[in-house]
């Protein structure tokens, strides 16, 4: 397939720049960051297209922090500004990417995912489960070790020199993947909550939460792909991002292809199969992507249906308390539900109706009521000169669009918050109106 052409002209486009912002802006609109951004924002655009065609653009800070489900993993987040430039990248190259990817690659790809992934598995599943031989076959479960804290740049940007040879090109990704300021790897052997910052290297990693990690994890993988299809000649092969499954006949063939999978991740990528990896008879349960899939079915592990149900007692008890809304409380059981109808979860289902039961509690009530009076929406930010810009809640104009109020040039005092929300009306009096 013919590599990428003149990515400059294409990522840099106005237009491409402005479908970026509204792709990062969804869903979070009235973030300070993004106003500040919106505000200015033929100014912001202009600006980010000319570091970029100059080659002066450097990426900003991150933001780090921890989720602990379904195991500890460090994320680390960009400013907006940062985000509109992924995105200005993603819509140029994802499109040429997933075509170029095979079938059986599930991770963060449109109208794949978890679900597809455990689906493909479980049909091959019961397909070995008809054959005469099927106590012949076996299935090999692999896991990368490590993998997003484990990836070399050189090869990272080697893969990406594959699908467009521009000069430019290379800068732009080499300044994304190789950041001076902020180290992504981990040693071998080390955890993302047990490693120090001043531990962590340079040289190795790539951030996860950045949009263009996922592309690069996707692309720099797709080379395992072609190895087990088309080296290995492997027909029954699934992968989601680090994690992949392979339907072999014989426990001495499974055993073969595990060490030559293992052989090619260590010689080409520099990365290791996780201890976590097996070989299993291929019709036993296998644990994958979230589900537990066998031959009968894909139903739901127990440690799933167990933060489900932890996670719905919290919903509960927050709703009663007035910490969360109506909506986003019954958004969530019905999220929960919908996973049950995908897989053999109708005991889940039946325990989500009958124990997801939304009551609000008084002082919460008497909140509510409270709030109901009028919407007390502001955001503060500070400018060069000492002053600050207010801005108020967005309002309708009656075309689809929204309307911010802003007070700008306010020289700050100490109550000045206090006074906002008590003479808000008076704020919005003075306020002059922007249009997003």
């Amino acid at each position: 397939m013919e590599g990428l052409r003149n990515l400059k002209d294409r990522i840099c486009d106005y237009e491409n720049l402005m479908e970026a912002y509204r792709e990062a802006a969804k869903g979070k609109r009235y973030r300070t960051e993004v106003l500040t951004f919106t505000f200015e924002l033929g100014k912001n655009l202009n600006k980010i297209r000319d570091e970029l065609l100059d080659m002066t653009y450097t990426v900003g800070s991150y933001r780090e922090f921890y989720v602990r489900y379904p195991k500890p993993r460090l994320v680390m987040a960009l400013g907006f500004r940062d985000r509109v430039v992924q995105w200005a990248i993603y819509r140029q190259i994802n499109p040429y990417l997933d075509k170029r990817y095979l079938t059986h690659s599930y991770g963060c790809r449109k109208g794949k995912g978890t679900l597809a992934a455990a689906q493909c598995l479980h049909n091959w599943q019961q397909l070995i489960s008809r054959k005469p031989d099927a106590d012949s076959w076996y299935l090999i479960k692999g896991d990368i070790s490590k993998y997003f804290y484990r990836v070399d740049h050189g090869k990272v940007q080697d893969s990406y020199r594959e699908i467009s040879d521009e000069e430019w090109f290379s800068w732009l990704m080499g300044t994304i993947i190789n950041n001076l300021e902020v180290p992504f790897g981990l040693p071998p052997g080390m955890r993302p909550d047990d490693c120090p910052r001043q531990s962590r290297l340079y040289e190795v990693g790539m951030p996860i939460g950045n949009l263009t990690s996922q592309e690069t994890a996707n692309l720099f993988l797709d080379q395992l792909d072609r190895h087990c299809k088309h080296t290995l000649h492997l027909h029954y092969y699934v992968r989601y991002m680090d994690d992949f499954c392979i339907l072999v006949k014989g426990k001495e063939e499974a055993r073969r292809t595990f060490s030559e999978i293992g052989k090619f991740l260590r010689e080409e990528l520099l990365l290791d199969i996780s201890p976590k990896s097996l070989i299993q008879k291929a019709t036993a349960p296998v644990e994958y992507v979230g589900y537990l899939i066998t031959p009968h079915g894909i139903r739901m592990r127990k440690k799933t249906t167990a933060h489900v149900k932890r996670s719905l007692k919290h919903l509960t008890a927050a709703y009663e308390l007035g910490m969360i809304p109506y909506g986003k409380a019954v958004d969530a059981g019905v999220c929960y539900l919908g996973m049950c109808k995908h897989c053999s979860g109708h005991n889940m289902a039946r325990w989500i109706q009958d124990h997801y039961i939304l009551k609000l509690g008084k002082s919460a009530m008497s909140t509510m009521k409270d709030k109901a009076k009028g919407l007390r929406f502001y955001s503060i930010q500070e400018n060069q000169n000492g002053t600050v810009d207010v801005y108020l809640r967005p309002e309708p104009d009656g075309k689809g669009e929204l309307n911010l109020l802003l007070v700008r040039g306010v020289v700050p005092w100490d109550n000045m918050e206090e006074d906002i929300r008590k003479n808000y009306d008076a704020w919005i009096d003075s306020a002059e109106t922007i249009n997003l």
